[in-house]
């Protein structure tokens, strides 16, 4: 399984790499071709999606914590309790749904600033995203339960075949010169097959079999106790990521949604970088749990995957702090020039909870996340009260503005001190060794900058070519620098695959 684990990260940045990419390639075409209304409408059902995937009640983490749990023992009488549970999750999948089509219904209502002609379009959309909710909610637990079982590398497989395969199926259909249902379509269409080929490898390979014989109280109470608190985290994030979109198609119409939309696409690129390798910690973390090791080895495992998160993140962070004004440009146009500062807003937010991920698989595992659920529920709250006035009055960047402040007071300051009073997390030590990481990379960044201001940035090849030139001397930097000896031994076990000379040397 340990082989699984580095296998599954390594594929997990291999698909945010490939994702990145079509997200960089595919964005600026399907922007162009479907312009700024059409796209309008296609990230309302971008965002809809993303808030339907917790309609799960949390019990898609719970598959996951108590699978590994309950496979951790052998115990017959917890292999059947994996089977009721996984049959309860068929339930809940198929009850969510109906609420979500009761739902979508009505959804136009939301959005008065629509004109008549968006309305209808969005009307259809949402019932196309009914159905798609109703297929993939009882079909997605089969990936948390490939999960559990530890099978990152079909997971992760799967998860860059379905990130392909949407390009490859829209592009001809914008050629012809299609509009935002069509491309819905398209979307449900792959996120059902590559579920239901999660399905077929439960089924055939892993030899799960999904029987429900009656409602198994004790077992429903057990799990739903856990659940409910990721239940209400999950979707006050999904809402308090999705939130500004509303409230931009609600005050301000679909062309401040479409530049915070790209300044949002840019800010989830960081977020999966964090996510790939965290992703793969939870059933590791929840087994450490179950056999009772100490807080030592927990924060062992939290202070070496923060700095390895904290070594790229950190990276993408600065680069596009100092290039990615140009970037935007060169990306998407100079109508979405704003898009670079609403980005910046959320990425510098974003910086320490998505260096600190591993923290939230531990607080998981240790059932202490009711917490962290109510204080990202008033962050949420918080953020919409303030983020409707920001729109208003600065559109797209002050709705980044206020969920960027949000983000720091909750997820920063206040949950930093959950972690050190309640949950024995090392923050403290955390908070020592990452600023001083940080300041260690000045000299590089303070090149990159001469050299930026000195020679301007005219185009796309000067882009890459300052770009390169800092990429390089933050990895000799990191290296030489701030590396210890097991960041060391990463870097030449990797790279020594590659570079034979340098494998001998480790």
């Amino acid at each position: 399984m340990r082989n699984e684990r580095r296998a599954g990260a390594l594929l997990s940045y291999i698909y945010i790499a490939v994702n990145s990419l079509i997200a960089l390639v595919f964005l600026p075409i399907l922007k162009s071709r479907l312009g700024s209304s059409e796209y309008g409408l296609y990230d309302l059902a971008v965002q809809i999606i993303n808030i339907m995937t917790v309609m799960d009640l949390g019990f898609g983490n719970g598959i996951v914590v108590y699978t590994a749990k309950y496979g951790a023992t052998g115990n017959k009488n917890d292999n059947r309790n994996i089977r009721k549970l996984h049959g309860i999750f068929k339930i809940i999948g198929v009850i969510a749904a109906l609420i979500c089509i009761a739902i979508s219904l009505n959804v136009t209502r939301i959005f008065p600033s629509l004109s008549a002609e968006e309305a209808s379009k969005a009307r259809i959309i949402m019932l196309i995203l009914a159905v798609n909710t109703g297929l993939t909610l009882p079909l997605s637990m089969y990936g948390n339960i490939i999960i559990a079982h530890e099978r990152f590398i079909f997971a992760k497989l799967m998860m860059i075949l379905r990130t392909v395969l949407n390009p490859l199926m829209m592009i001809p259909l914008l050629i012809l010169g299609t509009e935002s249902i069509a491309i819905v379509c398209v979307m449900t269409a792959v996120e059902v097959g590559c579920l239901f080929v999660n399905y077929l490898f439960c089924v055939k390979r892993l030899n799960v079999k999904i029987k429900f014989k009656g409602f198994d109280k004790a077992i429903f109470n057990e799990v739903f106790s856990y659940s409910v608190y990721i239940f209400i985290a999950e979707i006050v994030d999904k809402v308090n990521w999705s939130v500004d979109h509303f409230i931009l198609l609600s005050v301000a119409g679909t062309s401040e949604d479409t530049i915070y939309s790209m300044a949002s696409n840019y800010n989830q690129m960081v977020l999966q970088l964090s996510a790939a390798l965290s992703g793969v910690m939870l059933p590791k973390i929840t087994k450490m749990v179950a056999r009772r090791e100490g807080d030592d080895a927990l924060n062992r495992e939290f202070i070496k995957t923060s700095r390895l998160q904290f070594y790229l993140i950190f990276l993408v962070t600065c680069g596009f702090i100092m290039f990615g004004h140009k970037f935007v440009i060169v990306h998407v146009g100079a109508d979405c020039e704003k898009a670079y500062y609403a980005a910046m807003i959320l990425i510098l937010a974003s910086f320490i909870p998505i260096t600190q991920s591993v923290a939230i698989s531990i607080i998981k595992a240790k059932n202490k996340f009711s917490f962290r659920a109510f204080c990202v529920l008033a962050m949420a709250i918080a953020n919409i009260a303030v983020s409707i006035p920001l729109a208003r009055r600065f559109g797209s960047i002050g709705s980044a503005a206020g969920t960027g402040g949000a983000l720091v007071i909750a997820n920063v300051i206040i949950i930093n001190i959950y972690y050190r009073k309640k949950c024995g997390i090392d923050v403290v030590r955390y908070w020592k060794e990452i600023p001083l990481m940080a300041l260690r990379f000045v000299p590089a960044i303070a090149i990159s900058l001469t050299m930026k201001f000195l020679f301007p940035l005219s185009g796309l090849y000067e882009l890459l070519a300052y770009g390169s030139l800092f990429v390089v001397l933050y990895a000799v930097t990191s290296y030489f620098f701030i590396m210890n000896g097991y960041e060391k031994g990463i870097v030449k076990k990797y790279i020594g695959k590659v570079i034979p000379a340098l494998r001998k040397q480790s």
